[in-house]
């Protein structure tokens, strides 16, 4: 798990300046990297994001994105 942490470091260097891969808003960039945690949120319980981590932040933003339409795929929270 230390070692996918420590994995994301490259993006979480790109949201410290910016609330998304795009800049202010998602952009297709977003919806891609976003599809593999959305995937994780909906098949399994386990947490791969500390709740300070600033990618759970942005999977947070992504997640409230378009008026939450995310949060309703079923999945584990």
């Amino acid at each position: 798990m230390e070692a996918f942490r420590r994995d994301l470091h490259p993006l979480r260097m790109m949201l410290r300046g910016q609330d998304f891969l795009g800049g202010a808003a998602p952009s297709q960039a977003d919806a891609i990297v976003f599809g593999g945690f959305q995937w994780a949120r909906c098949v399994s319980p386990f947490r791969l994001l500390a709740a300070d981590d600033p990618v759970e932040a942005w999977r947070q933003r992504m997640l409230d994105a378009h008026g939450g339409l995310a949060r309703q795929a079923p999945g584990f929270d």
